[in-house]
Formats: C-alpha cells, sequence, structure tokens
C-alpha cells in the first residue's frame, strides 16, 4: 500500500528565515532546504499525486516525540444537495498548497448527552460537508516509497454518531515504529444509512464513505 496518495514527497520546512547576500548570491540555500535556527512556523509541505499539502509537526502525549500530522484531506466530494444520499465520488484534487492543518468537520450527529446546563431539546453538531481524512507519521520518506505498512482506524458510534477527528482519535497509541495512521470519517446517521430502495436513497452511504476513504 502506497503512501496515501502515493506521496511524492518534496519537504520543505517553512519558516521566517532572510537570507543574507552571500547566501542569495552564491545559492546556498534552495527552495526544499530544511531551515535551522530560524523562527520555524512547524510546518512542513509535501507533494502528492493531488496536490500539494502543508501538514504540521506535533508532538505525542505519550512520548513527547514528534510526528508529522496532515488534517482535514478531502477523499470525497462533498456529498451535499444532488449528490446527497448518494455513493461517495472521488475528490479531484487541488491547485496550489492546500493546508492541511486542522480538522475537518463531525459528520452531521446528534448530541446524545447535552452538557450540564444546557437544553434537553436535542441538538445537532457536525456537518453534511463532512469526508475528510488525517494521515499522519512519524518520519518522511524522501522519495516515493510503496512499503511502509499503513494503520487505518474506523471510528465507532453505532453508525449513529462519532468522529475520525484527532480530539477523539489521536494517533498516539499507533505512531510506533516506521508507521503510518490513517483515520477518517463517514456520513452517520440518515444521512448515511437511510435507504428508500430506490436510485435517489439507496442506502448504506456510510459504508461506501468507508471504501472509498480505504481505496484513496
Amino acid at each position: 500500500m502506497t503512501l496515501a496518495p502515493s506521496v511524492s514527497i518534496n519537504v520543505a520546512l517553512r519558516g521566517t528565515c532572510q537570507l543574507s547576500e552571500f547566501e542569495k548570491e552564491n545559492n546556498v540555500v534552495s527552495n526544499n532546504t530544511v531551515f535551522f535556527m530560524c523562527n520555524m512556523e512547524n510546518t512542513v509541505v509535501i507533494h502528492t499525486k493531488l496536490g500539494q499539502l502543508r501538514g504540521s509537526i506535533k508532538h505525542s502525549i505519550l512520548t513527547d516525540s514528534k510526528y508529522y500530522a496532515f488534517q482535514g484531506i478531502p477523499f470525497g466530494k462533498p456529498p451535499l444537495r444532488e449528490l446527497r444520499f448518494k455513493p461517495p465520488q472521488p475528490f479531484g484534487g487541488w491547485e496550489g498548497v492546500r493546508d492541511a492543518l486542522q480538522d475537518g468537520p463531525d459528520p452531521k450527529q446528534p448530541v446524545f448527552m447535552p452538557s450540564p446546563g444546557e437544553s434537553n431539546e436535542q441538538q445537532t453538531i457536525g456537518d453534511e460537508d463532512c469526508l475528510y481524512l488525517n494521515v499522519f507519521i512519524n518520519e518522511l520518506p524522501q522519495q516515493s516509497i510503496s512499503q511502509i505498512p499503513v494503520i487505518i482506524s474506523i471510528h465507532g458510534g453505532g453508525f449513529a454518531g462519532g468522529s475520525g477527528n484527532i480530539k477523539g482519535n489521536g494517533p498516539d497509541y499507533l505512531l510506533y515504529g516506521e508507521v503510518v495512521v490513517v483515520t477518517f470519517n463517514y456520513r452517520c446517521g440518515a444521512f448515511g444509512f437511510l435507504s428508500l430502495e430506490n436510485e435517489e436513497v439507496p442506502g448504506n452511504a456510510g459504508l461506501k464513505d468507508q471504501t472509498l476513504a480505504l481505496k484513496w
């Protein structure tokens, strides 16, 4: 399985460095150089088949070791309007550098246990536009490779709720050794599992979301 989506990695850590005139004139620093002793912004840019992604450098809550996080990457087109209840459509890519610095929206779902002091009326959280995934890795390879093991975590919730986002499904317990961890969202509740047994609402959209994420 390739490092999704078959990452052809050109890595550049972005900071707020200023080059000296000597460095500029003698081309000491290239565009893909890692800058040290600078005011780093703790971000990293990689090149993939779908486009460039800007991720972040985080630290494990267990070991305090660093890892790279690419969050909120779209794997399916927003399942809205004519795509609501339909099988997911692959996301085609993007131009330029896409920020992958924070989670995408949670799937639309009810709040079953409101916080103390909140209304007893049923509330909802999340968004129908929820087909996003997250990729985590300890070390970035310097070129395209195909032999890194991949752990894919599919969140629970009885198909009624839940999320694959980092706040509830962080990768810390899984990121040991050379491995890629992937988490993702899928449509829940009626948006993901209502079926009228016809072309408009064929059913099992949430399972089809999972399948598309696995193919990604």
